[in-house]
């Protein structure tokens, strides 16, 4: 009997854990490895790299217009982003799969204002294990904070969450680590 009712916790817990661990918020990335840099074409028909995004937290949401979970969750990016976007953060989109033409259809039931950049070959390899995965990069390119799965961007715990991170950040520091390594 006693066996019987450890299996049976140890099955609930297996069961339950997953469920737990999508209403975290984020989770956090302890190594802080810098983000592999990219080069992709955007929305706007430019090309962007990583670099160019430097010197504030940068929220990259990987996605696609396949994806049900990353449809859901695209509102609650663009309220994000109109909350928090400014010098100190933004939303990236980063859409991997099938090109612009599906990106603008979507944008025309969805509109979007933070950048999106196009990744039709998955050449970004960031270790994402599903569709969405979100990551936090702060102002230095480190990978700090990592999601998977849709979340509740919109949710005042996640805003306050985020504005705590930012707020805690020490972006003197960051600027003067770029400026002495920029001169190396």
């Amino acid at each position: 009997m006693k066996t019987l009712i450890k299996s049976s916790i140890i099955m609930l817990t297996l069961i339950i854990s997953p469920v737990q661990a999508n209403d975290m918020l984020m989770d956090p990335m302890p190594a802080a490895n810098p983000a592999p840099d990219f080069n992709l074409m955007g929305m706007d028909g430019k090309t962007h790299t990583l670099e160019d995004l430097k010197g504030k937290f940068v929220l990259v949401n990987f996605w696609a217009t396949w994806c049900n979970p990353c449809k859901v969750e695209m509102p609650l990016l663009e309220k994000l982003h109109q909350t928090l976007e400014g010098d100190k953060f933004t939303v990236l989109g980063l859409h991997v799969g099938p090109g612009p033409e599906n990106i603008e259809e979507f944008q025309k039931l969805m509109p979007i204002s933070f950048p999106i950049y196009v990744d039709m070959d998955l050449e970004v390899n960031w270790g994402v294990p599903g569709l969405p995965t979100t990551f936090l990069l702060n102002p230095e390119g480190k990978l700090v904070y990592r999601a998977v799965g849709k979340r509740e961007f919109a949710s005042e715990e996640m805003i306050n969450f985020l504005k705590s991170v930012i707020d805690n950040y020490d972006f003197a520091q960051s600027k003067s680590t770029r400026l002495v390594s920029n001169y190396k």
